[in-house]
């Protein structure tokens, strides 16, 4: 009678270790894939961390640029107000310009007659030193 138990035990001890076997297979595998998972997850907190220090320079360089740009726009700013008063005094300066050219019109005018009479005026006194 002990044959058949002990077959029996036998059989249900090579039972155990088929399925202890099979158990540590799972194991395995389940920590296999624990391990790649915790490796992707190393990877990807690295990533994060480069992205946020990037997210940063880029914070950075933003607000470097906003600040360049507000003393830019004071510039322009400046240069109009400039622009203005260039206009202003071309304008100026036309009508200035308008006016002188019509003055010399005038005197362009009245030139010959004063040479006419500057003429004369030395004909008349050559004869009366002539005579």
């Amino acid at each position: 009678m002990e044959c058949p138990k002990v077959a029996n035990a036998i059989f249900v001890f090579v039972e155990i270790v088929k399925s202890n076997h099979q158990l540590s297979s799972k194991v395995g595998s389940v920590l296999t894939k624990l391990l790649c998972s915790r490796l992707d997850d190393d990877e990807m907190f690295e990533r994060c961390k480069g992205l946020q220090k990037e997210k940063n320079d880029l914070a950075c360089r933003v607000k470097s640029i906003m600040m360049e740009k507000d003393e830019l726009s004071k510039v322009v700013a400046d240069l109009k107000a400039r622009l203005k008063v260039s206009e202003s005094r071309l304008e100026e300066s036309k009508l200035w310009a308008f006016k002188e050219r019509e003055a010399n019109k005038g005197l362009e005018e009245e030139l010959p007659m004063y040479k006419k009479e500057t003429v004369e005026q030395q004909e008349k006194g050559f004869h009366k030193a002539v005579r």
